[in-house]
């Protein structure tokens, strides 16, 4: 028997603690790269902390130097699905543990002054000098490409006509070309089989039954595949609520009237496609969270409620960042999401914070100096900002990317005489408000939150929006006095 002494035992616990530090400790993947189009800008790479809800997190970022050099890292024990982001340009790639990656990076200069550039196929064109044949992103690429090429030849005949041949013919071209088999355990081969669910599902469509036996029942959820997660996305989309195989009279019970997470996962389960647990949990996260925005008729509170309660009390800790998320993104634009702490710039190059504005509700209006619309709405918002100055406050964000074009468009506008801000380079504040087109509006409550995201143009029923709130008695009696 081997005796320790007290002195001995605690040097080597604190020894194999020290080990155990090590061995948890993330090495990185590591970016390197070259954006001789963007010198001065921020680069950011954004992580998603799951594939359901989507929410976007900035993970690193550093400004581009003078020689367009720059370099991120990310700590990350698992492939995932990334993006790299330059003012509002972007492109996705799979980044890897631990791996290191010597991108160049170019974009046509018309695409990257755009507000919007992926509305007109505008992305971050990324070249891995690190690559060889052996590249997850290359033979990801690879396959979608020889994937669309081989689907675009043959799409009506298997969308429209229903050709089994057609659709057998790039089954059989894809098959004998790529290693294409189930395989939970190899993130490449999950991907090729589950990209393969979007052809099955295209062909049999109406045949949900053979669509859940071939890919969803299983023990395996691929929680970090964009494959596995983009079929699981359109399978069970709005599930609880359009599914022939779930009450929905008792889903409004257990929601509306009892709040009661429980009875919600009893009835549901007893969906033939929502037996596993784990699967079913998933199912439901995802369909409160489209309940809550997308059917007025459940109670939101009580949806709220109910996550919270899943949140406490999950067994599946994959599932916690998925449930925190589905929270955050349900509660995006409600009360507890202030914007009165956002910096502007006045034209001057003064800071500007909205909490100098309190005591009044604040429309935010968003525009660029070159939109044609965004200008010609600004007399309409004139007169609605007379009409409502006693309870309102109207203030215009520019968006451009110049910031000195604000001050050229006011000394050109001078009529335009409310309050006039820009957006600061604020980019990731305008992605988490996801502002993809202009004009747009938000309205805030006198606190500086948010009472209203998303509301109709000045010229297509904000006033009618501004009506029903500030005058909720004239709207309801239709009275003329308050009409435009």
């Amino acid at each position: 028997m081997i005796i320790f002494s007290k002195k001995v035992a605690v040097s080597l616990c604190f020894l194999w603690l020290t080990f155990s530090l090590a061995a948890q400790k993330i090495t990185p993947a590591v970016i390197h790269g070259h954006a001789d189009f963007a010198i001065g800008e921020e680069v950011r790479l954004v992580a998603y902390d799951d594939l359901l809800t989507y929410v976007p997190k900035t993970v690193a970022r550093c400004k581009i130097a003078k020689d367009g050099s720059f370099e991120l890292s990310f700590p990350t024990r698992e492939i995932k699905l990334v993006q790299l982001e330059i003012r509002t340009s972007r492109a996705e790639f799979l980044i890897e543990p631990q791996k290191k990656y010597n991108f160049t990076i170019d974009m046509d200069p018309e695409l990257f002054s755009l507000f919007s550039p992926q509305d007109y196929n505008g992305f971050l064109k990324i070249k891995n000098s690190n690559s060889d044949e052996n590249d997850l992103n290359r033979r990801v690429n690879n396959f979608n490409y020889d994937f669309t090429t081989a689907f675009n030849e043959r799409a009506f005949k298997i969308i429209y006509d229903h050709d089994l041949n057609a659709y057998d013919s790039v089954a059989q071209y894809l098959n004998d070309k790529y290693p294409i088999q189930y395989n939970p355990y190899d993130f490449y081969q999950s991907y090729l089989y589950y990209s393969l669910s979007e052809l099955d599902m295209m062909y049999w469509s109406k045949d949900a039954d053979t669509l859940f036996k071939k890919y969803l029942d299983n023990d395996h959820i691929l929680y970090q595949n964009p494959a596995y997660m983009n079929l699981f996305n359109t399978f069970y989309d709005d599930y609880i609520f359009n599914s022939l195989k779930i009450n929905l009279e008792n889903v409004f019970v257990g929601i509306n009237d009892n709040a009661d997470y429980q009875m919600l996962f009893n009835e549901v389960g007893k969906d033939p496609f929502l037996v596993n647990e784990r699967l079913r949990e998933l199912v439901i996260v995802k369909s409160l969270g489209q309940l809550y925005l997308n059917h007025p008729e459940f109670n939101k509170s009580n949806i709220e409620t109910m996550l919270m309660q899943l949140q406490a009390n999950s067994h599946f800790t994959e599932h916690q960042p998925i449930i925190d998320n589905m929270l955050d993104l349900i509660n995006k634009f409600g009360y507890d999401n202030p914007v009165c702490d956002v910096k502007f710039k006045e034209s001057n190059g003064k800071d500007f914070t909205l909490k100098k504005l309190k005591g009044k509700c604040v429309l935010l209006h968003f525009f660029r100096t070159d939109c044609v619309e965004c200008v010609r709405e600004m007399p309409l918002l004139q007169n609605l900002a007379d009409q409502y100055k006693d309870s309102l406050t109207l203030v215009s964000v520019c968006v451009d990317f110049d910031k000195y074009k604000l001050q050229a468009f006011l000394n050109k506008y001078p009529q335009f005489d409310w309050q006039f801000l820009h957006f600061n380079q604020q980019y990731e504040w305008l992605n988490e408000l996801e502002m993809n087109s202009l004009p747009d509006y938000i309205l805030l409550d006198e606190d500086g939150t948010v009472l209203q995201r998303y509301m109709p143009s000045a010229s297509n029923g904000l006033s009618d929006v501004l009506l029903r709130r500030f005058y909720p008695e004239a709207a309801k009696d239709n009275n003329p006095m308050f009409q435009r």
